[in-house]
């Protein structure tokens, strides 16, 4: 698996000094871009000649009959959440929640793009024309010139969806849905809205002017110059979850891999509940293909939509959320630890079943349910299984290895890498707070850094059952994270109603020394194995990753514009390279390996 190196993207220190408050000889250069499979794709759409334009988290993809990439696009910050075609299939428009953006289909140029709003939305009309909403109003976008044409909304439009050949549409407003069409603007059936619903999930019948709508509460078909029809347990129907026609008379509701045949005419159940092969969202074809989106996608049988799905592909990730360097080599992946030089998958204890894992020193912790395992040296060793009464979901590791701790709401437990054993445990209600946002492992193996739900952070000593305060929050401030370096230095992340802030903290001491100040989020942050260098990756969108000096809190480097917001940040043993879990922002890619050079 080769890396993809971007020298336009290193930064290199005569870059860095230019940004005027880097203070030392440090760099972050020779970005290598690996890629790992995983995507997660929710949406689709269709085009000519059995193509299908998908996302791959911020990615846009056209794949063909047997779902092999033709043609990408990787030019969107942030995971695409609509995705539409023009009917001919000359255009294809995606958005996030930040910017939308249209591509010509042949050639994949950008011919128009934007900011988005709070409610922007994405479609194409009969003629190819973009729709667009934007702030309660929908608009017709010429997309040579960008000129708007007003079509309805007035400011009072909620949501809308547009039917695939650009026809018909269904608009929500504050009391009520109506399925209008385009052309004309008329309302060809509408129905008062129960709730206060924001958004709409519409699904359009394969022929035929109608639409099965889901809102909060209540689902129901509405169809041209009929009376709508309430679907039975209609209130149950998830937004979240798929509709698809298998023909004009009948449509399949499906759930996380649940799923419930409907008559469109009467809005009855048909037969059992069903089981699918996947558990992510299912899309229809206008030739009847129905695909089956999530971790993988795969083409599904109309026949039998319990069959596994064939074919099924893996998309590349654009970020990865674990990962950690064995041997010196970096590892990286969705749900697995994938050798970034070799594509082979790292055996860490926890496979199929990993919720959390920490990488420091020789050891790779990893917690799997209750299960916790040390990966160190090609050997994995059990920890002796937690119970479920915590609810453990992070794991937290000393800077050696040896140490770690298990946290949940209701609990936390701290472990021991080399004897594998469970050295204590400790539940929310002997520790006298509402729940634990997290927790630490003390660097001497005898105690844990509390983060509780409000409140000052605290060391708990599991042996004499003392507290003491590690950190004096400020007022109206909340603990996010924090992390501890080899020599005890403190890096205790926070948020205000302003800014994220990083505050460094000695050893015994209970206030900071140095207060990092970060305009917009934090997403992680890591000492370095000998503790003098704190990396920060943060939402800076030219600027993401930053190293600062641990004793005097100076700015070192800066480097990093990222495909997807990511919190896996990991050094090396030596301290000579930073691993970030996301691709760089316009090219393929799940992971990033930084050199840094003092």
């Amino acid at each position: 698996m080769k890396p993809k190196t971007s020298l336009s993207l290193a930064l290199l220190l005569g870059t860095a000094l230019s940004l005027g408050s880097v203070a030392s000889a440090l760099s972050l250069s020779d970005p290598k871009v690996y890629t790992v499979p995983g995507a997660n794709t929710r949406v689709a759409a269709f085009l000519p000649g059995g193509q299908v334009a998908v996302n791959a988290d911020n990615g846009v993809l056209i794949l063909d009959q047997n779902l092999k990439t033709v043609r990408s696009w990787y030019t969107l910050p942030d995971e695409v959440t609509g995705l539409v075609s023009s009917p001919n299939g000359a255009r294809v428009a995606a958005m996030t929640s930040s910017r939308w953006a249209v591509w010509d289909a042949v050639t994949g140029r950008e011919v128009r793009g934007g900011q988005s709003v709070y409610d922007t939305r994405l479609g194409f009309d009969a003629q190819g024309e973009l729709l667009l909403q934007d702030d309660g109003t929908l608009y017709r976008v010429n997309i040579a010139s960008g000129q708007r044409q007003e079509v309805l909304g007035d400011g009072e439009l909620y949501d809308m969806a547009v039917s695939p050949d650009g026809t018909l549409l269904v608009a929500l407003y504050e009391d009520r849905v109506e399925l209008v069409r385009l052309s004309s603007g008329e309302v060809l059936a509408k129905a008062p809205v129960e709730g206060e619903p924001y958004e709409v999930a519409a699904t359009f019948a394969p022929s035929g002017e109608a639409a099965v709508v889901r809102l909060d509460e209540q689902a129901l078909v509405l169809r041209a110059g009929q009376a709508p029809t309430a679907l039975e347990d209609g209130e149950d129907l998830s937004q979240r979850g798929s509709v698809v026609f298998l023909n004009p008379q009948q449509f399949v509701y499906a759930l996380y891999g649940d799923g419930q045949l409907y008559d469109a005419q009467s809005g009855k159940m048909v037969g059992d509940p069903l089981e699918f092969d996947s558990a992510g969202p299912l899309v229809a074809g206008p030739d009847g293909t129905v695909l089956a989106l999530g971790r993988a996608v795969g083409r599904l049988s109309t026949a039998n939509l319990s069959a596994p799905a064939r074919p099924q592909v893996n998309l590349p990730s654009s970020n990865a959320l674990v990962g950690a360097f064995v041997g010196g080599v970096p590892h990286a992946g969705v749900a697995e630890f994938i050798n970034l030089k070799t594509g082979t998958a790292l055996n860490v204890g926890s496979r199929g079943t990993l919720w959390a894992a920490e990488a420091t020193g020789d050891s790779v912790w990893t917690l799997g349910g209750v299960t916790v395992n040390v990966y160190r040296a090609g050997k994995i060793t059990r920890v002796g299984t937690l119970d479920e009464d915590a609810e453990y979901e992070t794991l937290r590791a000393t800077p050696g290895g040896q140490f770690a701790a298990a946290s949940g709401y209701y609990g936390a437990a701290l472990l021991d890498g080399r004897s594998g054993k469970v050295l204590g445990k400790v539940t929310e209600t002997q520790l006298k707070v509402e729940d634990i946002h997290g927790a630490l492992p003390t660097l001497d193996g005898k105690g844990l850094i509390i983060t509780p739900h409000e409140g000052d952070p605290f060391r708990y000593d599991l042996a004499s059952k003392k507290r003491a305060t590690v950190f004096k929050l400020p007022a109206e401030a909340e603990v996010y994270d924090l992390h501890q370096s080899p020599g005890g230095t403190l890096a205790v992340l926070y948020g205000t109603e302003d800014d994220d802030r990083v505050a460094l903290v000695k050893p015994g001491a209970t206030t900071a020394f140095k207060t990092l100040t970060f305009p917009g989020s934090v997403r992680a942050l890591r000492f370095s194995p000998d503790g003098k260098l704190l990396a920060v990756l943060t939402g800076d969108a030219q600027n993401a990753l930053q190293v600062y000096d641990t004793a005097t809190g100076a700015v070192l480097a800066r480097a990093g514009s990222f495909s997807l917001r990511t919190s896996l940040l990991v050094w090396n043993p030596g301290g000579t390279e930073l691993l970030v879990g996301s691709g760089l922002l316009g090219q393929s890619g799940s992971a990033t390996v930084y050199t840094v050079r003092k």
